[in-house]
C-alpha cells in the first residue's frame, strides 16, 4: 500500500513539472514572437556599425529613435512584469520545491520588473544624447 501512494505521488509530481514546464516554454515562444513582431527598425549589427560611424544629424537621429522605441518596449514589459508580481502576491503559492519552501514568484517579477525598467532609463538617456548631438549637428551645419 505504502509502495503504491509513493509511486502515485511520482507520477503526479511528475505531471506537475510537466505541466510547468509546458507552460513555461509556451509563455517564452509568445514573448518570443511577441519581441519579433516589434523589435527596433536596427539589427545588432546595423545598430554596432552605426553607433561607431555616426556623423550626421540622420544618423544620430535613428539612433535616438532605435533608443526611444527601445525604451518604450522594455517600459511596457517592466509594467507586465510589475502587474504579475501584483497578481501573484495576492494568490497561495501553488508549487513548492524539494527544501518545501514555496515559490517565490512574486519576488521574481519584481526583480525583472525593476531590470526593464532600469534598461529602459538608460535607453532614454541614450535617445537624449542623440537627440542632442543631432541637435549640435545640424547647429554646426546652419552656421557653415
Amino acid at each position: 500500500m505504502w509502495r503504491m501512494n509513493m509511486k502515485n505521488q511520482h507520477h503526479v509530481t511528475r505531471l506537475m513539472t510537466l505541466v510547468v514546464v509546458s507552460l513555461v516554454l509556451a509563455c517564452g515562444a509568445l514573448v518570443t514572437q511577441a519581441a519579433a513582431e516589434t523589435s527596433p527598425s536596427l539589427t545588432k549589427k546595423e545598430l554596432k556599425a552605426l553607433s561607431a560611424t555616426a556623423s550626421t544629424p540622420a544618423d544620430h537621429h535613428r539612433l535616438a529613435e532605435y533608443y526611444r522605441n527601445k525604451a518604450q518596449q522594455l517600459t511596457a514589459k517592466a509594467q507586465e512584469f510589475s502587474a504579475e508580481a501584483d497578481r501573484f502576491a495576492t494568490q497561495p503559492a501553488t508549487v513548492e520545491s524539494k527544501q518545501g519552501i514555496s515559490c517565490n514568484c512574486p519576488s521574481h517579477y519584481r526583480y525583472w520588473s525593476k531590470q526593464y525598467a532600469q534598461e529602459a532609463r538608460e535607453s532614454e538617456m541614450l535617445a537624449a544624447r542623440h537627440d542632442q548631438l543631432t541637435q549640435e549637428y545640424q547647429a554646426k551645419s546652419t552656421q557653415k
